[in-house]
């Protein structure tokens, strides 16, 4: 005869450990739907499979829960570095790691990538840097920050991955999406005080949850590179489309050793687009060849 409220009190424990789990998690949720995006996963694999990593030593920025470091070691790394500053996610990079064949080859450090170069610990001779940590609008992870820390690390022979990041994009025409941002008058009354509070550089959308239109061709706005100059901050825009502009639509290309990470709008990936909202509406007609201007922490402005 079944317990009921044995049973019941086996339940609640239950429920009480996993919600203290899900309170614990001081760590974005989009790790989950990253580490199961199977293109993302094939084309970084397929990247690191492709190297000659025999007695090279390597050196990750962003552990996560540890698996590109596995990747590197399991297509022959000698020795495999990898810092994550999110605790959390350290610790579980470092049980996944002590579970695998590799675990004397990969060392996980709770630190900064700066805090790591810092101290001393890194042998004087990387081979290969790696990192992912961009986001939609590629700067909102400390993009710059990091870029200084692998320039000072990197040697004249280091191969860094990404080697480049490209960001795509056109302006577009949707009330959908400016409404993410925007608000005026519901049910007659003047709301647009909300606005002093809109995002002024980007967010995240699902491109493909919205209606909207592209009014300018889709073209490379800016490149970016851990070693190299970054492309100017300013390009011109082919407007093919009659329409109000209300921001820039953005997506984004790694570049991983000739095997390409993308979120572009026929794709289908963890990563959503980068919507970057004009300060105002601009009404734009074919022919008009605006200039944008995108700053590095990722505000798009019209001239």
């Amino acid at each position: 005869m079944l317990d009921r409220k044995r049973l019941q009190g086996d339940f609640d424990v239950l429920v009480a450990e996993r919600e203290h789990i899900w309170q614990e998690r001081d760590f974005p949720s989009w790790h989950f739907a990253m580490l199961n995006d199977k293109a993302r996963n094939a084309a970084i694999e397929q990247a690191i499979a492709s190297l000659d990593l025999a007695g090279k030593t390597v050196f990750e920025i962003g552990s996560g829960a540890g698996l590109v470091a596995l990747l590197f070691a399991k297509y022959g790394a000698h020795r495999v570095f990898s810092c994550e500053c999110n605790r959390n996610l350290a610790d579980i990079a470092c049980s996944t790691v002590a579970a695998s064949p590799f675990a004397d080859r990969v060392s996980i450090i709770v630190a900064r990538s700066s805090e790591v170069i810092d101290s001393g610990i890194l042998p004087q001779a990387i081979d290969v840097i790696f990192t992912e940590t961009v986001d939609c609008g590629v700067v909102g992870e400390g993009f710059f920050d990091i870029r200084r820390d692998i320039q000072r690390l990197a040697g004249p022979q280091t191969l860094v991955l990404p080697a480049t990041i490209e960001q795509d994009g056109c302006l577009i025409a949707s009330p959908q999406i400016a409404g993410l941002n925007r608000v005026e008058t519901v049910c007659g009354f003047d709301l647009s005080a909300l606005n002093r509070f809109s995002t002024h550089t980007y967010f995240p959308v699902r491109s493909a949850l919205y209606n909207f239109e592209l009014l300018t061709r889709p073209q490379t706005v800016r490149s970016y590179s851990y070693i190299d100059a970054c492309s100017q901050r300013e390009c011109d825009l082919a407007v093919e489309r009659e329409g109000i502009a209300v921001g820039l639509l953005s997506w984004l290309k790694l570049d991983f050793a000739g095997h390409a990470v993308s979120n572009s709008l026929e794709l289908a990936s963890h990563w959503h687009q980068a919507y970057h909202p004009l300060e105002w509406p601009v009404a734009l007609k074919p022919g008009d060849r605006p200039r944008l201007h995108l700053s590095d922490a990722g505000h798009a402005t019209l001239e």
